[in-house]
């Protein structure tokens, strides 16, 4: 469902084309997905259903899961940069 998540979130977001230069059709989308990563939707229009059927609050779990690992990683490095000028002075 996460895979969906992030399949749905970068099609509506817009801005990846296809060879010709158009949006590629959701069917398309998913099959490099399923190609790239290495697994099965099983049927994508299903998952996107259920995707929308979420309450609005939990639309975007593994998005917001992301963006925590993401910022937990920043803060670190953000940190290990501080330590290291501290060491050179």
């Amino acid at each position: 469902m996460g895979m969906a998540e992030i399949l749905t979130s970068l099609s509506l977001l817009g801005g990846i084309e296809d060879t010709a230069g158009q949006n590629p059709s959701t069917i398309a989308f998913a099959d490099t997905f399923e190609y790239a990563f290495g697994f099965n939707f099983n049927d994508i229009y299903d998952c996107q259903s259920e995707l929308f059927r979420r309450k609005p609050y939990n639309l975007t779990k593994t998005l917001d899961a992301l963006k925590a690992v993401l910022i937990k990683e920043y803060k670190r490095r953000q940190s290990l940069k501080g330590n290291n000028k501290d060491e050179k002075r």
